[in-house]
C-alpha cells in the first residue's frame, strides 16, 4: 500500500469558528468544501500531502468532537487491494463521491481508506 496523503477528519459543532482558527491563526488554507443535506464541511491544506477536514454534521447526527484518520490511495484498485489486506466492511461510494471503506486500528480509532477516483 502506497498512500497519496494523510487526512485527519474532525467533527466539530461550530464549523465557522474552527475554520477561522485554523486558517487565520495556524495558516492552513481551504482546498475543498461542501454544504449538502444539512452537513457542512471544509478541507484545509497544509504544506505537503496532508489535510485537516472539518465537518459540522447534519441536524440530528451525533456531533463531535470525533477525530479519525483517512488514508488516501491513488485509485479504486489500490483501495480494493488494501481492503483485501485490512478487512472490514466492503468498499463503497461515499456521499461526496469518493470510494473506500473504514476499519479500526488496534486502539479503536477509525481509519478511512479511500480514493477520489
Amino acid at each position: 500500500m502506497k498512500p497519496v496523503a494523510l487526512w485527519v477528519p474532525f467533527e466539530v459543532t461550530t464549523l465557522d469558528g474552527v475554520v477561522d482558527f485554523y486558517t487565520r491563526r495556524l495558516g492552513l488554507f481551504p482546498v475543498d468544501g461542501w454544504d449538502r443535506g444539512g452537513e457542512r464541511g471544509v478541507v484545509l491544506g497544509v504544506p505537503g500531502p496532508a489535510y485537516v477536514e472539518l465537518v459540522s454534521p447534519a441536524p440530528g447526527a451525533v456531533a463531535g468532537p470525533h477525530v479519525a484518520f483517512a488514508l488516501e490511495l491513488p485509485d479504486g484498485r489500490a483501495v480494493d487491494a488494501a481492503h483485501a489486506t485490512l478487512g472490514g466492511p466492503p468498499p463503497a461510494r461515499f456521499p461526496r463521491g469518493h470510494y473506500g471503506f473504514t476499519v479500526r486500528d488496534p486502539a479503536g480509532a477509525p481509519i478511512l481508506v479511500w480514493s477520489e477516483r
